[in-house]
């Protein structure tokens, strides 16, 4: 089935005036077919007026951290996790549980189909071992918790403990370490550990290698991975199939959109 979407945009958080210019350089308006790699909102100054923007236009996009921690405040969770988050605006909306029903909607990957081309969308990576069928069920369990309880599924999801899983493992810390793939993961193992403390685009623990860095058996069947969440490597992966579109504006840098079809990428500066 193909999908109308042309372009991917990187990581918001929350740059409203950067949007609006990035759209414009986009032709937004004619060509109404955006798609978004998370991380909507948070740590920007304009958040409510991005989420705004996003329900008027019925906008879509992978959940990223940043917005799983939004859905989770709205719900008076995780508080304490993050005293410096500028969601204030949006949790004080009277239509905040519309806001919540809106990204219940929003899946942990997306697959957009173009003209016989595969790109699959995710917030911050996948595992290298993961087939198309393996990312689609994850994506599956996930959405499905996250719908059917999504207090619970978003009081249980903060934890850095669940780094690797096995067989054993129970489902609650299953969930959390496939949470902690699609929205958190930057350096893992060969074994899949997951390194979620380095943020940076160097590990001085040996072991560890960006995800990017491994072969990857969804990519047999996929023309290219798109991905957001890693703002200090500034899109760089060195990968001729795997793209970072966090150029990381809320912090100084860029917000990008990416071109799935000829895989150009249009930027525009932050105004920070």
């Amino acid at each position: 089935m193909e999908n109308k979407f042309k372009f991917v945009l990187g990581d918001i958080q929350g740059c409203y005036q950067e949007l609006r210019q990035l759209l414009k350089q986009i032709d937004y308006k004619r060509n109404n077919d955006i798609f978004c790699v998370g991380d909507i909102v948070n740590r920007g100054p304009e958040s409510d007026k991005v989420v705004d923007f996003f329900l008027k236009n019925k906008v879509k996009s992978v959940l990223g951290n940043h917005d799983l921690h939004m859905m989770a405040l709205i719900l008076d969770i995780g508080k304490s996790k993050d005293k410096n988050h500028t969601l204030q605006k949006i949790i004080d909306k009277k239509k905040k549980l519309d806001i919540l029903d809106y990204f219940l909607k929003f899946p942990f990957a997306k697959i957009i189909q173009n003209n016989m081309k595969k790109t699959l969308v995710v917030h911050a990576g996948v595992l290298p071992s993961w087939g198309v069928k393996d990312i689609l069920a994850a994506n599956e369990e996930l959405t499905y918790s996250l719908k059917k309880d999504p207090e619970e599924f978003l009081r249980s999801m903060y934890s850095d403990r669940s780094k690797r899983i096995s067989k054993s493992t129970n489902k609650r810390n299953r969930r959390r370490y496939l949470v902690n793939v699609f929205t958190r993961m930057r350096f893992i193992s060969s074994n899949y550990k997951l390194d979620l403390k380095t943020k940076m685009n160097k590990t001085q623990i040996k072991k560890y290698k960006p995800w990017f860095k491994y072969r990857h058996k969804s990519l047999n069947e996929l023309d290219g991975i798109v991905f957001g969440h890693w703002a200090a490597i500034r899109g760089v992966t060195n990968h001729t199939s795997i793209k970072g579109i966090d150029l990381g504006c809320v912090w100084g840098g860029s917000l990008a959109a990416y071109n799935i079809y000829d895989k150009s990428i249009i930027t525009v500066k932050s105004k920070k």
